[in-house]
């Protein structure tokens, strides 16, 4: 048998892939269910990759956290839910990416529910980490009721930076783009941000909060319109990586899967190009629908 190039095998991968999908129905919106949210609590299993030279992610099985290397140090951003199992599945990534030697300075959540505030106690006490969130959302945060079953500690650490739309957060060889995308909650928040595969730049970009308000129609509405502040300004900032904190929007773990196993020669499956991007995050829209 004749020996496939670098070229060739990504080739007939490629169209292994576009042979599936014409044999597979396409689904137009992720699906969301009671068993989703169960799925959110489950701290029993993770999985984690590194997805670019500077960023990976971790996830559980329905929520996903990134750490970011700067050169101000990591940044985590969103910290999956508040158990200490979480934080010591940050500190595995870390260190099986050889990123060790350097210590967690900033924890950016995008906003304040339970599944992203997530670890940042132990973020905060244990690695020192400068914490950023929206004042809208740090009062939603510690005004959120107790619940029969779940552990408080998420309230129980300060908030060192409120963050507003148009802020930039300084890493030292870049900044973090701070946009305000209220409907989620009223002061969720999203972040635009460079990353590299081999060396090549490229601008991610995170949305923050992917379902409406269910059952209210002014914070449904506020969420379209951010949607479509996010399109626009993702696009204006020449995203071509689009990222979520939900794995369930973009076959999440079988990405995570993927990018484990990946060959040097096979594509970065997180790289969709400038437009892939803009039609990625119309998905977004159409849960609104």
């Amino acid at each position: 048998m004749e020996k496939l190039t670098k070229k060739g095998k990504t080739e007939v991968i490629v169209s292994i892939i576009l042979v599936k999908k014409k044999e597979t129905k396409m689904k137009d919106i992720p699906e969301l269910t009671f068993e989703t949210i169960k799925r959110m609590e489950d701290m029993s299993w993770f999985t984690h990759a590194q997805i670019f030279d500077d960023l990976i992610i971790v996830a559980q099985k329905e929520t996903a956290c990134y750490i970011l290397n700067t050169e101000a140090g990591l940044v985590v951003i969103d910290g999956i839910w508040p158990d200490k199992k979480v934080y010591d599945e940050i500190l595995c990534a870390i260190d099986e990416a050889g990123w060790g030697g350097k210590g967690i300075s900033m924890f950016l959540m995008t906003h304040g529910h339970i599944d992203h505030v997530g670890c940042g106690k132990w973020l905060k006490e244990n690695s020192g980490a400068k914490t950023f969130l929206s004042e809208e959302d740090d009062r939603l945060r510690l005004s959120t009721p107790h619940e029969d079953g779940q552990d408080d500690n998420w309230k129980e650490f300060e908030i060192d930076e409120y963050i507003s739309d148009g802020d930039t957060i300084n890493c030292g060889d870049r900044n973090i783009y701070v946009m305000s995308t209220p409907g989620h909650t009223k002061g969720c928040s999203s972040f635009i941000f460079p990353v590299h595969e081999n060396g090549e730049k490229h601008m991610a970009c995170l949305f923050g909060g992917a379902t409406p308000p269910w059952g209210d129609e002014d914070g449904s509405e506020l969420q379209r319109q951010s949607i479509k502040k996010f399109i626009k300004i993702s696009g204006e900032k020449k995203c071509d990586v689009a990222l979520t904190n939900h794995t369930v929007f973009d076959c999440g773990l079988e990405r995570i899967v993927y990018s484990r196993a990946r060959m040097s020669y096979l594509p970065n499956i997180y790289i969709l190009g400038t437009d892939g991007v803009q039609d990625f995050c119309r998905v977004f829209e159409r849960i609104l629908s």
